[in-house]
């Protein structure tokens, strides 16, 4: 005789769900009783909070493209489940939430009984509540294809009677066979229009996103016969190397200057897949043709009357499928235009990189040095604010590297979280998270108590390093109400409370570093690279140093520190 909380587990690892993060209480025992670990069921990895837990099953999706899944009491464990849910949905990611409630009890009944749902089914593709075992597998079920099939947010709200009922005989308890979402094949027509437009064209840039990121190599083949740019999403960050002469960065309202230069130059563009581009980036209709290829009509990210070619389908054969009707462009001047843009730009991110005013530490430099010193296939995290502009600029990644953030949503803190679940579902690989000070104290201290408890088991593994870049500043939001009001003398910003992160870390039983100094930058990097297991290395860095979005010249002294 097995319980439904066994079955549900069963479900769950043969959907291809590796691991359960949550937080544990009375509803949920006997469903975290029933993920030991064992080789037919998920592990279950305990979080200090909810919303982390939400956040780790993101990463995970993100980084495995495997189904995600978080557990949580009802009532208040599912409002802290919302901000991480909201993370998965905004950027598209498949995570499956379950919320465990105890219905035996009137009072808590009448207080939260129903709102899971309603709170759930906002962000969720497929929500639905399980009172009797009978329903349970089913529900199950539905809910991993949906969140497979469309990429977002699943929840399952079960009462806690069902989890300890007995199974009903007869469950199928499998997913089916190695699910794969529906193939969605474009139509001939719309190919070859957009091929015609893309042979007529005369500065193509490609951007390549979130949905295209199976299509590099289709986009890279456009991006050779049409002599275009190619530039991505933030999500698709680590799709090409960036060692490629043609690929200008991250195509963002505070992204690459390259980028931007080349969407402004651009007479016909490319979007491959860009359901996460920002629409402000787009150029006038009359000054530009637009080709889109995305999964579904929903995907594109332009507005129902924008005049653009439209195909719909599968990013990657919707690409192969058009290779064949490109012809090969015989004026190779935009493609030098496109080179030398790129190549100056990174030029001048070397140069100000290597800047430094006194003693202070420069940020740029902490990224940069981190670069040129990245181990195979890492993973490199990034957080909001600051050091998510030194993550666009500074960062160069290598083939088989990868990268992670929360792009829609930009939310504070999720830097450590999704380090933490890089680190369980990809063992193998040195995971590296930039954190600004103010992040860190938003939730990755907290988080360090999940390093903790896993400190023996994460030991030996390579380098999972908490990089704080440490100014006592919101430092992004400061430089935004600094150029926003065209001085850079405002008395009160974004002050954040002084703490020694490596201090704090060590208490809490984790390695720790602190760098003050520049000239100590390059060799803090090489020791923290060669350890083994976790470690948090606080780089003490110059909040004055502008971003590049911000770093242009305004009125009264004292002059920005543009390096």
């Amino acid at each position: 005789m097995v319980d439904v909380s066994e079955v549900v587990a069963a479900q769950l690892r043969a959907w291809g769900a590796e691991r359960v993060y949550g937080t544990p209480g009375p509803d949920t025992d006997p469903l975290t009783s029933a993920l030991d670990g064992g080789p037919d069921v998920p592990e279950f990895v305990r979080t200090r909070t909810e919303e982390s837990a939400a956040l780790m099953a993101c990463a995970h999706a993100k980084l495995t493209g495997h189904l995600g899944c978080c557990l949580a009491p009802a009532g208040a464990g599912t409002l802290r489940l919302l901000p991480g849910l909201y993370d998965a949905a905004a950027d598209r990611q498949p995570v499956v939430a379950l919320v465990a409630e105890d219905e035996a009890v009137p009072a808590v009944r009448r207080r939260h009984g129903g709102r899971a749902v309603r709170h759930l089914a906002e962000v969720c593709v497929f929500c639905e509540e399980v009172t009797r075992p009978e329903q349970m597998a089913d529900a199950v079920h539905r809910a991993a294809r949906a969140a497979l099939t469309d990429r977002g947010v699943a929840g399952v709200v079960v009462a806690r009677s069902v989890l300890t009922a007995t199974a009903p005989t007869g469950w199928d308890t499998g997913a089916p066979g190695a699910f794969r979402p529906p193939a969605r094949p474009p139509a001939r027509p719309a190919v070859q229009e957009a091929a015609q437009v893309l042979d007529e064209g005369r500065r193509t840039v490609v951007v390549l996103g979130n949905a295209g990121r199976a299509a590099s190599g289709q986009a890279s083949g456009v991006a050779g016969l049409r002599g275009a740019a190619v530039t991505t999403t933030a999500l698709a960050r680590d799709v090409l190397p960036d060692d490629l002469p043609y690929l200008a960065g991250v195509a963002g309202p505070l992204g690459s200057e390259a980028a931007l230069t080349l969407l402004r130059e651009c007479d016909t563009l490319l979007l491959a897949g860009a359901e996460d581009l920002d629409p402000a980036l787009l150029p006038a209709p009359d000054r530009c043709r637009v080709v889109s290829v995305d999964p579904a009509p929903a995907d594109c990210p332009l507005d129902d009357g924008f005049p653009a070619v439209r195909v719909s389908g599968d990013v990657a054969p919707a690409l192969e499928e058009m290779l064949p009707l490109l012809r090969r462009t015989r004026d190779g001047s935009w493609r030098s235009r496109v080179e030398s843009v790129v190549r100056d730009w990174r030029a001048e991110g070397r140069t100000r990189a290597n800047r430094h005013f006194g003693t202070s530490v420069n940020p740029r430099s902490v990224v940069a040095e981190l670069s040129a010193r990245l181990p195979d296939r890492a993973v490199v995290v990034t957080d909001s604010g600051t050091a998510l502009d030194w993550w666009t600029r500074h960062l160069r990644l290598r083939g088989g590297m990868r990268s992670l953030l929360s792009a829609h949503l930009g939310l504070p803190g999720a830097a450590v979280p999704y380090a933490v679940a890089a680190r369980f579902a990809a063992p193998d690989r040195p995971v590296v998270a930039l954190v600004g000070d103010g992040a860190f104290q938003a939730g990755g201290l907290s988080e360090l108590a999940t390093v903790r408890r896993h400190l023996d088991r994460l030991a030996d593994l390579p380098p999972l390093v908490f990089c704080v870049l440490n100014n006592g500043d919101l430092n992004r939001l400061t430089w935004q109400r600094r150029a926003a009001a065209g001085d850079p003398l405002i008395p009160l910003s974004a002050d954040v409370p002084a703490l020694p992160y490596a201090e704090w870390a060590r208490l809490a039983g984790v390695p720790a570093v602190r760098c003050e100094r520049p000239r100590h930058v390059a060799s803090v990097w090489a020791d923290v690279l060669a350890l083994r297991g976790p470690v948090v290395v606080e780089f003490v860095v110059d909040g004055e140093i502008a971003p590049d979005w911000a770093a242009q010249p305004l009125s009264g002294p004292p002059p920005l520190r543009t390096a």
